[in-house]
């Protein structure tokens, strides 16, 4: 008797009990069989295969169109410029104060005379919308903040606020005392011209913040203090500035300096700025008021101090400030921008010096206070900042005005910013101008960074 045949799981095929041949052609079956089993899961595998590669084309054009530049919004003529060009000069001659008042976009559009012109700015438009959402304009009579990259002079963010003059833009305007700033000018100059560096042991009489001619001698008695030139300018020692400026720098040296900075020059910009002051009597107490900032005849604008710290944070080379990347008339690019050095102010080594004295400033220095809690910031935290105060009353001593101009970079790689933010305070000190440094570099580099810290 035969035993009863098992039955097959694989459906067609009939099993066969012949030799020969018929076993052959059995085993080719299932072989064939296999193959195209094989052959249906090959496609399933191919068809996942190609969604996943898809997926990730898709995201990569997105993260691309995140983190270039999308130029798809200029001017098909961008480069270069085929119709009328234009210089900085003509651009100024051609755009009215209010076109760039406190602008919140990237792309502006006017009309001159029978064209229509359209303007492509540099404007980092929310850095911009944040330094202007965090104005506080209760106690305060002026406000003015311009933001920058301190390797290509592009002006990222520009707010102002003028109580007294609601057309005036703050920004630009150079009518209010330097104050402090101008040590910058007197430390730069003192460290390439004399034996002096930041660890250098300085004696000076009487008090810090007072400027008397007393205090400008050289005499050394029980009382005389000591001091570094890095803690002297960290503390902001008026004495120390004002011995410097008439026994070591004299007229000569304060305005060659000066010059390099700009003062008493006119700075070169899309837009008209006024010039920042700097007139040097031959009196030789003038000189240490001058280089002590102790005086309310030198003045600056927020561009201009902004300028200065991306000088020091950029080696040395202040770069042109620039907001227009391009401006076209009736979509026929006229005018594009051109990267330009306008001055050397300090060797690179004087400037990495400099850096030294403007971070101390922020740590233990007149601005601790105000930067006591970034230790614990996640974003503030990572970068390194320096800076410098300025304060002095007006004639009346109503308004205190309130400076501080400072630069943040970070070692990870992602970016520099220099700030310039003047505040004139009424009868109440409201926001300090270092409070809206702060601001603006957080929120600048938030978005670089990332909240928790980590590179985004």
């Amino acid at each position: 008797m035969f035993k009863k045949k098992r039955k097959t799981n694989l459906r067609g095929i009939r099993p066969l009990s012949a030799p020969g041949s018929q076993w052959r052609g059995y085993q080719q079956r299932i072989q064939l069989h296999d193959e195209k089993r094989q052959a249906r899961r090959r496609i399933a595998y191919y068809f996942i295969s190609l969604l996943i590669l898809a997926a990730c084309i898709e995201g990569g054009f997105y993260i691309l169109k995140k983190r270039l530049p999308s130029y798809t919004d200029m001017p098909v003529s961008l480069y270069p410029p085929d119709v009328d060009p234009i210089d900085t000069d003509g651009l100024r001659a051609l755009l009215e104060p209010g076109i760039l008042y406190n602008p919140t976009g990237s792309e502006i559009e006017f009309l001159s005379g029978q064209h229509k012109y359209q303007l492509y700015t540099g404007i980092d438009t929310d850095l911009q919308k944040a330094v202007l959402r965090s104005f506080d304009t209760r106690h305060a009579n002026r406000i003015g903040i311009v933001a920058m990259d301190p390797g290509t002079g592009r002006v990222l963010a520009m707010a102002s606020h003028d109580a007294d003059d609601p057309d005036r833009n703050a920004c630009f305007a150079a009518d209010l005392p330097a104050a402090s700033i101008y040590k910058i000018v007197t430390a730069a100059a003192a460290i390439e011209k004399t034996e002096l560096d930041y660890g250098s042991n300085i004696p000076f009489n009487g008090g810090k913040f007072t400027l008397y001619r007393n205090q400008l001698t050289d005499q050394i008695h029980q009382y005389t203090n000591y001091t570094t030139l890095k803690a002297a300018f960290a503390e902001s020692i008026n004495p120390v500035f004002g011995k410097l400026g008439k026994n070591e720098l004299g007229k000569s040296l304060l305005e060659e300096y000066g010059h390099a900075y700009l003062f008493g020059r006119g700075t070169d910009f899309d837009l008209a700025v006024q010039q920042s002051v700097l007139e040097i009597s031959n009196t030789p107490y003038h000189w240490a008021e001058i280089a002590s900032g102790f005086n309310r005849e030198t003045t600056v604008s927020p561009l201009h101090a902004a300028m200065i710290a991306a000088s020091i944070v950029n080696d040395g080379e202040m770069m042109r400030p620039w907001v227009v990347r391009a401006a076209a008339r009736d979509n026929q690019t006229i005018y594009r921008y051109q990267p330009e050095v306008l001055s050397r102010t300090v060797r690179p080594e004087t400037a990495k010096t400099m850096r030294m004295l403007m971070e101390a400033t922020i740590r233990e220095g007149t601005a601790r206070n105000q930067f006591r809690r970034t230790g614990s910031d996640p974003v503030l935290s990572r970068l390194e900042m320096g800076g410098k105060t300025g304060s002095i009353n007006n004639n009346r001593r109503q308004i205190r005005y309130d400076w501080f101009t400072g630069y943040a970079t970070d070692p990870g790689g992602s970016g520099d910013i220099a700030i310039g933010v003047i505040v004139a305070h009424k009868e109440y000190i409201g926001k300090r101008a270092a409070a809206y440094f702060q601001d603006a570099v957080k929120h600048y580099f938030k978005g670089r960074i990332g909240d928790d810290g980590q590179e985004g």
